[in-house]
């Protein structure tokens, strides 16, 4: 007979991750609504499918994987967006207060989302990268690779972007 998480536990574990969870579906959507609606989506199916969890300690895994797979879901049914740096040329550039400094997170927002969330799972939540490899269904060499991308990249674009 499989027993089911307490209800209470549940939410308690939910609402210590709660940040870790808003941090990672804003690494894959760049909508607030979006990654607040997969959010709520992704608690909504772990709570119908907390007897699936055997191991407790694998909660913050587990339910970052269905985070994870409910935000590209979301980005599926999305009908393709046309990206704001495709038609910059096209658009007045809003003049750059070079006092204005630049923070890290903004710099890992930039990152493409295949490096981005990587990043985030990596360094934001500790997570390993066996865990991380499990979220994102990649590799662990796949996730080493882009790290070590992802931080190539931060380190341009902080180089490019020095005050």
């Amino acid at each position: 007979m499989t027993h089911s998480m307490d209800p209470d536990l549940f939410c308690q574990l939910v609402l210590s991750l709660e940040s870790t969870l808003y941090r990672t579906a804003r690494s894959i959507l760049s909508n607030p609504q979006d990654v607040e609606d997969a959010v709520q989506e992704a608690v909504c199916t772990a709570f119908a499918r907390r007897a699936d969890l055997r191991e407790k300690e694998k909660f913050k895994a587990w339910l970052l994987r269905i985070l994870v797979n409910t935000c590209y879901e979301t980005c599926r049914r999305r009908h393709p967006v046309v990206e704001l740096e495709t038609i910059s040329e096209a658009l007045p550039a809003p003049h750059r207060d070079e006092t204005e400094s630049i923070s890290l997170w903004d710099g890992v927002l930039r990152l493409p989302e295949s490096l981005r969330a990587v990043v985030i799972l990596f360094y934001y939540e500790d997570c390993t990268v066996a865990e991380t490899s499990h979220i994102l269904n990649l590799s662990p060499g796949a996730v080493k690779t882009r790290l070590n991308r992802g931080r190539q990249a931060l380190r341009q674009y902080f180089s490019e972007n020095e005050v």
